[in-house]
């Protein structure tokens, strides 16, 4: 008597997920049977899991070019002599030299007289010879050692907060940007620091305010612009996002940035064919990162043409090949989600193109891991055209390369027992519940084996394991409670 297990699986813990682009395959319901297939279990790809790599924003922080400029503390009379030298160094750019004459004029042989203290204007000055010769930790001292003389001092509180947002100690860089606009400075630039901190500091909505200060004095500054984009889409504002980008295309069509933030806020939106489409544009204005091939090729398999998201991932095996020593480590884990494309592609037939992608991967091979190599095995061995010789032997490779590769353990089990082989069937069986991940599996398909030799017995012992690891599997309590009667009549 041959018994068809009641319920599907719903859950697998041994699902895999891609690294890159966060897809998420997980089992498709498996009727444990006489006939079982080894098809690799796979669910359809899960778009809003979709990462989409995006091209980091470029901020400037200007530091000021012009160190004598003063407008709120002048230099003493005492120190006119020390600004004639420095005036024509600075000029020429050079810094060195002109520090050097700052830190002379307080020795004692100094002409016309040493200067034992500087005045706030003088340490202004060297704060910004220290920050141009990237000193900045001295030009700090030299900036707050000009605020404590002059604590209203607007352009030291104002270099004061580049250094920090150098440094990224983003609450500072907020205390002295806030005290130079109360102060009355209240330029642009000003406000788009203070939006960048708050955008930094994860309050997006104080960011917006402030990028939209600095754009209404300065509309067409494209860093505002690109800030106050990025504001908007980390305060999930898509509507306006997009609008906004929508704008800036208009006027810079050949930006893959704003393509890639389109990409991403359509996918948001869940209006996956217009994100798919501006992920074309920014591929073909040369946007090539590994990540957003892989994110392309997802969603062509879901909403356009699975050829075109095979041909993506042979391209990156392509560029791979040429390079192949390159970051490899970073190409393994890409690996995992073309190896993920390539099952999902074998689980809905498209042997062609799965074919294909995996002629590529097989070029690349050398550079794998062992657990990626057995799974190219295995998505060699579940193209049909094959003999049973030649299953058995890809399998066996696989499990060569791979010994605890579960799902070939368990794909090789389920091949031996298609054929009636429940020796082998059975071992293998026992190999693969000894792997965590796949022991519930192990355990459901060693009862099937056990149905099929009219042991009974055992195999509701089999279906009680497999319900000790996974106590909400109410399908295998009604299997056992009607293998526990068969076996009773048995007897």
């Amino acid at each position: 008597m041959k018994i068809n297990l009641i319920s599907p699986f719903v859950t697998m813990a041994w699902q895999r997920s891609l690294l890159v682009a966060l897809l998420t395959f997980a089992s498709y319901p498996m009727i444990a049977n006489a006939q079982q297939s080894s098809q690799p279990e796979r669910k359809p790809l899960q778009i809003n899991n979709i990462k989409i790599k995006q091209l980091a924003p470029v901020w400037t922080m200007t530091t000021g070019n012009n160190p004598l400029l003063q407008r709120d503390a002048k230099l003493l009379p005492a120190e006119q002599n020390l600004a004639l030298t420095l005036r024509p160094l600075l000029n020429k750019k050079n810094y060195a030299e002109a520090l050097k004459a700052i830190e002379q004029s307080a020795l004692p042989d100094y002409e016309p007289e040493q200067l034992l203290t500087l005045s706030p204007a003088l340490l202004q000055v060297k704060g910004q010879i220290q920050l141009s010769l990237n000193k900045d930790d001295n030009a700090e001292k030299s900036f707050l050692a000009a605020i404590a003389k002059l604590p209203d001092f607007i352009r030291a509180h104002k270099s004061l907060a580049v250094i920090y947002i150098k440094q990224q100690n983003y609450q500072a860089a907020r205390k002295h940007l806030v005290k130079t606009i109360t102060l009355g400075e209240g330029d642009a630039q000003l406000y788009g620091y203070l939006a960048y901190i708050n955008l930094q500091l994860s309050t997006p909505w104080s960011a917006i305010a402030g990028y939209q200060q600095a754009l209404l004095l300065e509309p067409e500054n494209k860093q505002w612009q690109q800030g106050l984009l990025y504001s908007l889409i980390t305060a999930k504002d898509n509507h306006a996002a997009k609008a906004m980008i929508n704008e800036m295309l208009q006027k810079t069509p050949n930006d893959a940035r704003l393509w890639l933030q389109r990409s991403r806020i359509s996918l948001d939106d869940n209006t996956p064919l217009e994100a798919l489409t501006s992920m074309e544009m920014a591929i073909r204005l040369g946007n090539k990162d590994p990540d957003n091939l892989i994110a392309t090729a997802q969603l062509h398999l879901n909403h356009g043409s699975v050829s075109r998201a095979a041909d993506l991932m042979g391209q990156l095996l392509t560029q791979w090949q040429r390079k192949p020593s390159n970051n490899r480590g970073k190409k393994r884990e890409h690996f995992e989600a073309i190896e993920s494309i390539i099952g999902w592609l074998v689980y809905e037939k498209h042997w062609v193109d799965a074919k294909k992608l995996l002629k590529h991967s097989n070029k690349y091979a050398k550079n794998l891991t062992q657990l990626q190599r057995s799974q190219l095995k295995l998505h060699h061995a579940n193209i049909p055209g094959k003999s049973k010789r030649q299953v058995t032997k890809l399998y066996e490779a696989a499990i060569a390369l791979a010994p605890t590769n579960g799902r070939a353990l368990i794909a090789l089990a389920e091949h031996y027992q298609q054929y009636k082989n429940y020796t082998q069937a059975q071992l293998l069986f026992v190999r693969a519940a000894t792997l965590r991940d796949f022991a519930e599996r192990a355990y459901v398909g060693h009862a099937q084996v056990y149905i099929e030799l009219k042991n009974y017995l055992q195999a509701a012992t089999m279906l009680r394991k497999a319900l000790k690891i996974n106590p909400s599997r109410q399908d295998l309590v009604q299997n056992i409670h009607l293998l526990d009667q068969m076996n009773n009549r048995q007897i």
